[in-house]
């Protein structure tokens, strides 16, 4: 009886103990894979946490060390077990997680500076704030001086009118010209003007002359809100009832001008020599 041929035992041992080489390999690899994983990890938190908070490079170069006794043992199955891209792809992205932040970044919430697009449109606005105001104030000034040279202009009327009154009498009709010149005066000066009314009417009469006034210049020396102090340059010339003229007269005035009811009227004056 033929004897039966049994497989061979030394080669299906050999294959066993080739997978199992091949698995403790694999999984040394795979422990030493996450062990540099982790220490590279750790060098870059190390890294970082120098970059942010300043601290000193001792602490720095003992996880680098951890982690470079890790890079030296593991190296070849590390590149074995990654190609080229993916190298270049993890050191992109730990480049990009060590690179230092901008110094706006690392100012606190409180005082971040704004973009620069938001600085040239605010300063922009305060430009156009500040034309804006200061052409008001160019109208505002410029109103102003109209105005006051308006009221200048009609207190100086009113002086040049109230004295134009005063030294244009005819005797004719003495009674209307003295009562114009009251009618162009007030305060003091008409008080005291229509208490003698009637004596200087008698005085205009009697005369038989003629006076005709002119006033050659008028400048507003001050002024108030309701009153001023007009300066008055005029010439009287007088006639007789025979038609005789007498030299001209010069006559220096000061009349305090005073606004009543919208009308400017004589209430001072005052012979200036």
């Amino acid at each position: 009886m033929a004897e039966t041929s049994e497989p061979p035992t030394d080669s299906v041992n050999s294959k066993a103990d080739a997978m199992a080489l091949v698995e403790e390999a694999e999984a040394e690899a795979a422990e030493a894979e996450a062990l540099a994983a982790a220490a590279r990890a750790r060098a870059r938190a190390a890294r970082l946490r120098r970059q942010l908070a300043g601290d000193a490079d001792a602490d720095y170069e003992d996880f680098d060390e951890y982690g470079d006794e890790y890079d030296d043992e593991y190296d070849d199955e590390y590149d074995d077990e990654y190609d080229e891209e993916d190298a270049e792809d993890y050191e992109d992205a730990e480049l990009e997680a060590t690179k230092p932040d901008s110094w706006r970044s690392r100012l606190p919430s409180w005082v971040r500076i704004p973009p620069l697009s938001t600085l040239a449109t605010v300063a922009a606005i305060l430009i156009i704030c500040g034309f804006t105001a200061f052409s008001g104030y160019i109208v505002w000034t410029h109103h102003e001086a109209t105005e006051r040279q308006q009221r200048a202009a009609a207190f100086a009327a009113g002086a040049r009118q109230g004295v134009v009154n005063m030294t244009s009498l005819d005797f004719n009709k003495a009674k209307e010209d003295v009562q114009r010149v009251i009618d162009s005066s007030t305060g003091e000066f008409r008080d005291d003007f229509q208490a003698r009314a009637a004596d200087f009417t008698k005085v205009v009469e009697q005369s038989k002359v003629v006076t005709e006034g002119t006033v050659n210049a008028t400048a507003v020396e001050s002024m108030g809100d309701h009153s001023a102090l007009v300066l008055v340059s005029a010439t009287s010339r007088v006639t007789n009832s025979a038609g005789a003229k007498d030299e001209p007269r010069a006559w220096r005035l000061r009349v305090t001008v005073t606004e009543e009811a919208g009308q400017y009227k004589m209430s001072k004056v005052e012979f200036v020599p």
